[in-house]
């Protein structure tokens, strides 16, 4: 398995059109050309870390945190990231970053994060935006399943916990074909009054394109008549968080043991106080902008990380919040992570392995 093929795969089912707008994710350092032989998995990229790759034959390290994020001047070893680099290169080792699409995806940080508190019904926390469009296609009342089909198989229809989803409206479509027109019904030079099929299909904008080009190969028209509707709909299928709920309710001071156990947590900064604990927001890493989201949907507590000192202020009153560490509150992803490609290589009849590193990369301790 190729290293441009491992990407493509992995990216279905954590498509970069998720990630943050400036995120610098994907194949960071390598050749695409490359055969996988084995992976090793980690938060970060330190000096540990690459050289346990090397011990392990594993020519590719997939990271959560982006090891190159700012344009650099040069690349050596006086700094931590060029001796890095130089590394990689001279034991020709690849580099991958799945960063803000891993968590927002529901099998990401924060679905793993609230898994491992034990937390049910869990759903996103704070939803996409912006990321929905609706195409909509004129078809000849015979041909409507056969487009639709090709559609579904592109990608488009999926909605929540269902697929294949689509509205048609029945109409009359009109046309005249000039000159050197084919036409597929009618004869040019004709008007011609067609029953046809409105066919209405909910996409995700990264699927757009490869949906329209099935969607015109499966046509008959010799010209497609289509709209593209940009959608403000959240989409409920990706986004930062996860909120859910304690199977049976908990004093406050037994949720913050849950915590620092799950997590391995020596020491929690909190505010606020929440009597029971039932329901719960959680956001792996910096989760700050997610708090109102945690507020509206009236969440007891939120477990995140890099809460500001005005944040804890401003919050006091309306959520109880739990700052349990950056490291702490990712790291959970990784055997999750290491599942999904080793299926990945299970697909593909690979026979490579995929290793989770032994090494912390926090660094970050408390005394």
């Amino acid at each position: 398995m190729r290293i441009r093929e491992f990407q493509k795969q992995f990216e279905q089912i954590a498509p970069q059109a998720i990630a943050w707008k400036g995120d610098n994710i994907g194949l960071l350092l390598g050749r695409e050309s490359d055969t996988i032989k084995n992976i090793l998995v980690a938060l970060d990229l330190t000096m540990d870390v690459a050289e346990e790759a090397a011990k392990k034959k594993a020519n590719c390290i997939i990271t959560h945190h982006p090891l190159l994020f700012h344009p650099l001047k040069n690349i050596t070893a006086d700094s931590r990231v060029g001796e890095l680099i130089l590394f990689l290169t001279e034991n020709r080792i690849n580099l991958y970053a799945a960063h803000t699409n891993l968590d927002s995806v529901k099998w990401g940080v924060n679905f793993s994060l609230a898994q491992s508190l034990g937390l049910t019904n869990v759903e996103i926390l704070s939803p996409l935006n912006g990321s929905l469009t609706q195409i909509v296609v004129f078809v000849p009342h015979d041909h409507v399943e056969v487009v639709a089909n090709a559609m579904h198989e592109a990608g488009a229809g999926m909605f929540t916990k269902y697929d294949q989803c689509s509205f048609r409206g029945e109409g009359i479509g009109t046309f005249r074909g000039l000159n050197d027109a084919k036409p597929f019904l009618g004869k040019v030079g004709k008007h011609e009054r067609v029953q046809e099929v409105r066919l209405e299909i909910l996409v995700e904008n990264w699927k757009t394109s490869s949906v329209i080009s099935a969607m015109v190969k499966a046509h008959p028209y010799e010209e497609v008549a289509y709209d593209i509707l940009p959608l403000l709909n959240r989409n409920t299928e990706y986004g930062l968080g996860a909120i859910g709920d304690i199977p049976k309710k908990i004093p406050q001071n037994k949720f913050f043991e849950l915590v620092k156990k799950t997590l391995g947590v020596r020491a929690l900064k909190y505010s606020g106080t929440s009597n029971m604990i039932g329901r719960v927001a959680v956001c792996g890493g910096s989760g700050s902008e997610c708090i109102a989201d945690a507020v509206s949907r009236k969440a007891d507590v939120m477990v995140t990380a890099d809460l500001k000192y005005h944040t804890f202020q401003d919050f006091e009153k309306k959520i109880l919040l739990v700052d349990a560490g950056h490291y702490e509150t990712e790291h959970v992803v990784l055997p999750v992570l290491a599942a999904k490609i080793q299926e990945m290589f299970k697909r593909n009849n690979h026979s490579g392995k995929v290793y989770i590193t032994k090494h912390s990369t926090n660094p970050v301790h408390i005394f």
